[in-house]
């Protein structure tokens, strides 16, 4: 996404990585904006980390100066404020998966300290980053750190993948343990220690997410028809929803997409 001073790009990966990384991607505010750029990060039941090459950058009302900054599952969105000259790059990893590769359940977005020790160096990558300029430079270098230095091999159990799996496909969270060598219990507890939410929560999180992106794509659909397409009970149901977790509602976003302002 580009407007005159905001710009955003994003790399969706192919192959190995596709299956446990959502996306790599680089964005910066120009020097000579006027303002502070406001976005909304939408709330989609990932993590991921955020290389903050020219700080502060605000994630809510929180400031975080330049460094690493691990960013939590997200249950809802959260707004970002980049203040003019602002650069920064990341990726998001798909769900469950940031629990696996870090060990840590963050709750909040959480600054890396200088002393912190990580078995991937992340300090250094943060380093490399800044001195790399423009943004497809940028997400190649951590593409490819990407490919290198995690292994990402039995990094979460094959049993949640295949519950997440499900719960996008549209399966119940009750029906989870069909197929599955784990009781719904044992399945609701593995969704609980790695993605701090119930199956039930996550299948909100999916139901409006596909809507923000079918509005993305159609902005101009009925939204009465949306709601039952998408499996509300109706358009206030999926209005509810869409403002608690996205903190938009349809009518809002469709129009935001219109004026060419949603990401």
């Amino acid at each position: 996404m580009e407007d005159a001073s905001f710009v955003l790009k994003i790399f969706q990966p192919q192959g190995r990585l596709s299956a446990y990384v959502q996306a790599v991607w680089s964005a910066s505010v120009a020097a000579d904006a006027l303002t502070d750029t406001t976005q909304w990060l939408h709330g989609d039941a990932g993590s991921g980390i955020l290389f903050n090459l020219k700080g502060p950058i605000y994630l809510g009302d929180t400031a975080f100066a330049s460094g690493v900054v691990f960013l939590p599952v997200k249950k809802e969105s959260q707004s970002i404020t980049l203040p003019p000259g602002s650069q920064l790059v990341g990726f998001r990893f798909h769900p469950a998966i940031g629990f696996g590769v870090l060990g840590t359940l963050y709750d909040q977005p959480t600054a890396m300290k200088v002393d912190d020790k990580t078995p991937f160096a992340l300090h250094a990558l943060c380093t490399q980053l800044m001195q790399t300029k423009g943004h497809y430079r940028r997400m190649v270098a951590l593409y490819r750190w990407l490919n290198i230095a995690i292994d990402f091999s039995d990094v979460a159990p094959a049993s949640l993948l295949q519950a997440l799996s499900a719960v996008q496909s549209s399966k119940r969270p009750g029906q989870l343990s069909e197929g599955i060598p784990l009781s719904q219990r044992q399945l609701e507890r593995q969704f609980k220690r790695w993605m701090g939410m119930t199956a039930k929560h996550y299948q909100r999180i999916l139901r409006v997410k596909k809507t923000l992106n079918t509005l993305k794509c159609k902005p101009d659909i009925d939204l009465v028809n949306l709601a039952l397409q998408q499996g509300f009970t109706d358009q206030a149901h999926m209005t509810r929803e869409c403002k608690q977790i996205a903190k938009i509602t349809p009518g809002q976003y469709s129009k935001r997409v219109r004026q060419g302002k949603a990401i």
